[in-house]
């Protein structure tokens, strides 16, 4: 229990960190749902992750049914060890859902399965798309600041009438990353650069 209220403590300075990100027209498009664990939260969020893995590689026949079965439990597994999840969404934009897709949400097999990916068509849409990326590196810094670990996750499970159902999610929001957090075991060595600061990612404008 002390554990998950230090967790919950940081989250929230996290997202507070996470809210001085520059929104155009002050739109506020960002909101962040805690999923702390255990909870029943929790648990349907591994159930979810378990049955996106399974369909997904059963569906793409990458191996047999009980070798699906065993690597998407090895991902739950996997997953309940993590402390607690993050799941930033943005609002605003076009509307998630087809009608058909709205008609099937209900079907089981349907709500593991992937939504075709609707990107932001509008100038304003591609402001509060940027500002929530901008909120959600913010937060991740705040979290490494406290010697917390993260990753910010954008596989097909962000994708999926599952997820959206389990946090509330509304026609027009769009799940921008699943983040996880935890206590790191070390702390990883930056990865060698493929462009020089200068003259590749810093150039000078000179007339």
């Amino acid at each position: 229990m002390q554990c998950q209220q230090i967790l919950s403590n940081a989250i929230k300075r996290g997202v507070e960190c996470a809210f001085t990100a520059p929104n155009h027209k002050i739109t506020e498009p960002t909101t962040f749902h805690r999923i702390l664990t255990p909870s029943a939260a929790s648990e349907r969020l591994l159930d979810i992750s378990y049955q996106v893995t399974y369909q997904r590689l059963l569906c793409n026949k990458l191996s047999g049914v009980e070798a699906c079965r065993n690597e998407a439990m090895r991902k739950r597994e996997k997953w309940s060890t993590i402390p607690a999840f993050l799941v930033a969404t943005v609002g605003g934009m076009e509307d998630q859902y087809q009608q058909d897709q709205e008609e099937e949400q209900e079907e089981e097999q349907t709500l593991y399965q992937e939504i075709p990916f609707i990107a932001p068509r509008t100038i304003q849409q591609l402001e509060d798309y940027a500002s929530s990326c901008a909120s959600i590196q913010n937060f991740l810094l705040s979290l490494h600041s406290e010697g917390l670990a993260s990753k910010w996750a954008t596989g097909p499970i962000i994708r999926t009438h599952a997820l959206r159902n389990l946090i509330g999610c509304r026609k027009d929001d769009m799940i921008v990353g699943l983040i996880m957090i935890g206590w790191p075991k070390r702390v990883p060595r930056m990865p060698v650069r493929r462009r020089e600061v200068e003259g590749d990612m810093l150039k000078d404008v000179t007339i």
